[in-house]
């Protein structure tokens, strides 16, 4: 049996966060990681925050392999670039 790589949700989002970095704009993070012992995977909701307010809303979902440490599916980046502007338009004021 393989040993896991990510092993906690503090892992799980590190790893979450710095695709998101390298993917997309900053105002993009990632949300709290639930592990699905069934595919050996960290699903890890994409949220949309600015700073000194609370998260917009989510906008897609990573999940991190944890076995390789690796994102190994997510929502596409034009679907979650559109979606943040919903959100932004919906919530600006």
């Amino acid at each position: 049996m393989e040993t896991a790589v990510i092993t906690t949700v503090s892992e799980a989002r590190a790893v979450a966060n710095a695709w998101l970095l390298s993917h997309l704009p900053d105002r993009f993070t990632a949300g709290i990681p639930a592990y699905d012992p069934t595919r050996s995977v960290w699903r890890i909701p994409v949220w949309l925050a600015y700073p000194q307010l609370a998260p917009l809303g989510p906008v897609g979902e990573l999940r991190v392999d944890a076995l390789s440490g690796y994102v190994k599916a997510h929502t596409s980046v034009d679907e979650m670039k559109d979606l943040a502007l919903k959100l932004y338009a919906h919530h600006r004021e």
